[in-house]
């Protein structure tokens, strides 16, 4: 039979078969009941519930609930507006829960913009949002150090790496040469005094920073250095739910340093010394026994984060309360941090009149430091040395067996019980002493309380009267024990009595804000405007008393009463200031933007002529693509462009820098000594404001529907009228006096682009990038045309600010070659203390006309990469930040050489004379200075989610476990030689001395476990 015609013939049959089979293999009806929240565990109501590929649906109640009765295999569609739809299989009769996540609309993102909010596609100025994904599970102990990386413009410098300790945050860099330069930060519209240590990670809900001048024009008088704006979370109306974060880890340091043990250094001498060994090396072998002081200063950290918080509401009440605690165990033995706080925000809505607004943030913290900094306690080791006297060492020096031993010990001038020869380079404690022997801990109990009542007079118009106060109590003890200083065995038990000494220093700072704002806010047509009118004043008192006391009777009583009173004194200041504010936005149609805006601030910080500062700004936007003439199919589907100018001040010089201050001293007159008073700086009352003037230009893009964004901001800001105390002959009797004078220019190009390079239901791929950079110039400096600063006296080293010239410079003299090691050699690491350094005019001699720029601290450029992967349950994040092209005058190795004076020795006397004209200290040359370029791979996050199914039988809405890392990776700079390229440690507040790196902390690598919870 032909198969063509049997196929004809058997097909109609068959699938008559499958027709009338049809109803066997029908699917089973089910009916699924559940809720649909968000991802902070709040209910949904009216929530979209549809069969895909069907009309079947239903909405979700007021309590985010619903019911459908549908077939098994088929797939439920869950939407939401403004968030990510979600699909759903359905299996079986079943109760679920559907977390849904915010949609990630960049443009219709609503930001903070101080006093109010703004969707961005509005915004004018130049301002950041970071939202807090994820940045709670950074293993840090601060708020602060978990932004690294995350927004372009923004440098959070690691300066201390110690348990606690605060970075260095600036802003496009830094305006002023002698006033401060942190920016402003605020806590929930709550301009704090101080910095961010008191919020916790977890209660943040966002971070916004205004950067350019017509943003942070708002804020007038402080915000010249930028503004961070600190939104922390609110209750949602549905049921109570109630949140559990938790982590604990380990830390430890990144890098460690290679110290020379005594046999290495033998090997060396040999080397260079004919094959033979010094006279110290044979000594010191006798006692060898090696030891890595690394072992004593550094330790294995911990990290424990516990935050739990209960949320929900009312269409009337709506709250959030938390409470947290982290404890932190730096890496550096005595280093500890402790804190302890809570976060309250009650928002209650009578009726739709009243609106009431409550706010608490207390905080208690404990931070124990080392006293000493890292290069002092590494330095004061020997590597030969024993920590404890061993028989031999008991028996060369007298001490006990198992005493605390120190290079001293073996100097025959210093301990009479010791006859061989000097092998001590050094009279310091070794570091053991140093760290077990001091007790350094300070205690701080914070408050923040804001409670604010808003009236609508009308749907546009309302007032809201804000009062808040914040209190700071800080409390440092100070005690040093009789064997931290000195060795009894050796100094007698008189002499270490006499060197304990303890202190108590008590400070007291409360800060009163009252602010009043008048919002109208109204829609007519194609015009949209935003009118805020206020009247702000805020007054801080500052109170502090410290005490010391010596020749305590004993090292187990601390207390000031078990000494010697030796001081005694107490200061208290206040400042105010007052504002006026006002600030408009209109906007045409959704394309023409306008922001004009105005600040009065008066400060009594300044000169009763010249006490009232003005700061205006504008800016303008474009919405391009919403004109008839876009293309509605570009390939650029939203395209904003802007310019913004403003003007900001700065006023944070201290207090009383307008007004004549004296000090008490002592005059002998006849037999006795009489009190009187001198000047420290004559009055100026004239002193103004520091006033910061800043153009921006930028652009905000999105392109191929939404799925990348691009903003792009170009900045230059000149500040006038620095705040510079203007040094005097002191033959005048004053030191100098406060005034305004010269003018320092940043400019710079900030680029940040997103990109949701995989968007599918169960595969999401996103990446963030941001790069910066900043150039700032002296522009005047008064009648001079260059500042000189010296830091360390003992190793000199300098620092220039110069007109046409970056705000500081490293200065000094170009490194040629060493002086060679010549004479005896001490145990280990024998270098000079002197280099010969390079003739460049030739006259035969180096001098101060020799010295050259030898580098810049600023970088060239800072960057940021972050990737957000989720497949399935599964996530994976990561952040890489970089800073490339700044230096930093690294004082570190010669603290940690064992260095012989050259001058005056056989070494520096053996050099022809035209060379010993050219020797120079190591530190006033190019050879401390190294780069300080570094990438970081500042955290690195996996995770996975339960999912509906689990949730459902723990009864939980949402539960996530992560492992987390914080620089598992960090790429140091060829050259650099110390423990952390960011640790710019010593005169951190002097602008003008930037750059400088003494026993900065090491970089630590953390790793945490955790768990996200929510109920």
């Amino acid at each position: 039979m032909n198969s063509k015609v049997y196929l004809r013939g058997i097909l109609p049959i068959v699938l008559s078969c499958f027709l009338f089979l049809e109803p066997a293999f029908s699917q089973t009806k089910v009916t699924v009941q559940g809720i649909v929240k968000d991802e902070q565990g709040g209910v949904l109501p009216g929530a979209s519930v549809t069969v895909q590929g069907s009309k079947q649906g239903t909405v979700a109640d007021e309590k985010g609930a619903f019911s459908l009765s549908v077939e098994t295999g088929q797939i439920l569609l869950i939407n939401y507006l403004g968030y990510q739809p979600k699909t759903y299989a359905v299996t079986k009769t079943e109760n679920i829960t559907i977390s849904l996540e915010p949609q990630e609309n960049t443009m219709n993102t609503v930001v903070v913009i101080g006093y109010g909010t703004q969707k961005k596609s509005s915004v004018t100025g130049s301002v950041a949002k970071l939202n807090n994904d994820n940045l709670n599970q950074i293993p840090v102990s601060r708020a602060d150090q978990a932004l690294a990386g995350k927004l372009a413009g923004v440098q959070i410098q690691t300066t201390d790496a110690t348990a606690g300790a605060a970075p260095v945050i600036k802003i496009r860099g830094a305006a002023s040469i002698t006033a401060g330069t942190n920016p402003l930060i605020v806590i929930d519209g709550y301009p704090v005094p101080t910095d961010l240590s008191a919020v916790d990670m977890n209660n943040v809900e966002s971070i916004e920073v205004l950067k350019d001048a017509a943003s942070a024009a708002i804020y007038g008088s402080r915000g010249a250095n930028g503004v961070i704006l600190i939104t922390t979370k609110s209750g949602k109306n549905g049921k109570t739910v109630v949140g559990l974060n938790t982590s604990a880890g380990f830390k430890d340091v990144y890098r460690r340093l290679d110290f020379p043990t005594l046999s290495q250094w033998a090997a060396h001498v040999k080397s260079v010394n004919n094959g033979n060994l010094s006279a110290e090396i044979i000594a010191a072998q006798q006692y060898d026994v090696p030891l890595d002081p690394q072992d004593i200063v550094f330790r294995k950290g911990a990290f424990q984060n516990l935050q739990a918080n209960v949320s929900g509401g009312s269409d009337n009440v709506k709250y959030y309360v938390s409470g947290e605690a982290v404890l932190d165990k730096g890496v550096i033995v005595t280093n500890d941090y402790k804190r302890y706080g809570g976060q309250a925000n009650v928002d209650i809505t009578p009726n739709k009149k009243w609106k009431i607004g409550i706010s608490l943030t207390p905080s208690y913290t404990v931070q124990q430091t080392p006293n000493y900094k890292i290069h002092d306690l590494l330095r004061s080791f020997a590597t030969w040395l024993p920590l404890y006297a061993t028989e031999s060492i008991s028996q060369a020096t007298g001490l006990p067996v198992g005493n605390l031993v120190h290079q001293r010990a073996f100097d025959p001038a210093a301990n009479t019980r010791y006859k061989g020869i000097n092998l001590s380079a050094t009279a310091n404690n070794n570091g053991y002493a140093n760290l077990y022997g001091i007790d350094n801990t300070t205690y701080t109990v914070k408050t923040l309380a804001n409670a604010n009542v808003q009236y609508n007079f009308t749907e546009a118009l309302s007032l809201k009267v804000s009062g808040g106060a914040f209190i700071n109590n800080s409390r440092n003890e100070f005690f040093q024990k009789s064997w931290a200083t000195r060795d009894p065995f050796l100094q007698g038990a008189a002499v270490a009595q006499a060197s304990t000494r303890g202190t108590l220093a008590n400070t007291q700072t409360i800060d009163v804000l009252n602010e009043n704002i008048l919002n109208y806010t109204k829609s007519f047509g194609k015009h949209d405007l935003n009118v805020i009118a206020g009247f702000t004043a805020q007054s801080t008192k500052i109170s502090s008393s410290n005490s010391a006391a010596t020749n305590f009777a004993t090292d187990d009583i601390p207390t000031l009463n078990a000494g010697t009173l030796s001081s005694l004194s107490s200061t208290e200041e206040r400042s105010a200031l007052a504002s006026v504010l006002f600030r408009a936005n209109y906007a045409y149609d959704n394309k023409y933007l306008l922001s004009v805006g105005s600040r009065w601030d008066g400060s009594s910080r300044f000169g009763q002529d010249n006490r009232w500062g003005y700061f205006p700004s504008a800016s303008l936007g474009w919405r391009v693509s919403n004109e008839g003439f876009y293309p509605a199919a570009a390939f650029v589907n939203d395209l904003k462009i802007r310019a913004s100018y403003g003007a900001t001040g700065n006023n944070n010089i201290g207090n009383y820098r307008a007004f004549a201050n004296v000090n008490t001293v002592g005059a002998i007159l006849g037999d006795a000594t009489s009190l009187g008073f001198n000047s420290s700086f004559y009055d100026n009352p004239n002193l103004g404001w520091e006033r910061s003037f800043s153009f921006n230009a930028g652009a905000d893009l999105a392109f191929m529907k939404n799925r990348f964004t691009l903003t792009v901001d170009a900045y230059r800001s000149t500040t006038k009228d620095l705040l510079f105390f203007l040094p005097i002959n002191t033959i005048t009797g004053s030191n100098g006096v406060w005034t305004n004078v010269g003018e320092v220019e940043n400019q710079g190009l900030e680029i940040e682009l997103g990109a949701k390079i995989i968007d599918q239901e169960n595969f999401k791929w996103s990446v963030s990038a941001n790069g910066a950079t900043n150039k700032n110039k002296v522009k005047a400096l008064g009648n001079s045309n260059s500042i000189i600063g010296v830091g360390d006296p003992k190793r000199p080293n300098y620092f220039l600010a110069q007109v046409g010239q970056p705000l500081v410079q490293f200065y000094g003299y170009e490194y040629d070659s060493d002086i060679e090691v010549g004479g005896n050699f001490w145990p280990t690491n024998v270098h000079s203390d002197r280099v010969i350094a390079r003739d460049i005019n030739n006259d035969g001699v180096v001098n101060d006309l020799d010295r050259v720029v030898l580098g810049q601290p600023t970088p060239k450029f800072t960057w940021g990469l972050t990737s957000n992967l989720k497949y399935k349950d599964f996530d994976l994040s990561f952040v890489l930040q970089g800073s490339q092209g700044a230096s930093v005058f690294n004082a570190d190795p010669n603290y940690y050489e064992t260095q012989f004076s050259a001058t005056g020795t056989s070494a520096y006397l053996s050099l022809p004379a035209n060379l010993q004209a050219k020797t120079k200290y190591k530190t006033e040359s190019r050879y401390a200075i190294e780069d300080a370029s570094f990438i970081a791979l500042r955290n690195l996050n996996v995770g996975y989610t339960l999912n509906a199914k689990w949730l459902s039988a723990i009864k939980a809405s949402n539960l996530r476990v992560y492992v987390s890392t914080a620089n598992l990776w960090y790429k140091f700079a060829k050259g650099y030689s110390s423990y952390n390229p960011e640790g710019v440690n010593e005169y951190t507040d002097d602008p003008l001395k930037n750059g400088y790196q003494r026993g900065s902390a090491p970089v630590t690598r953390n790793i945490t476990f955790g768990i996200n919870a929510n109920f």
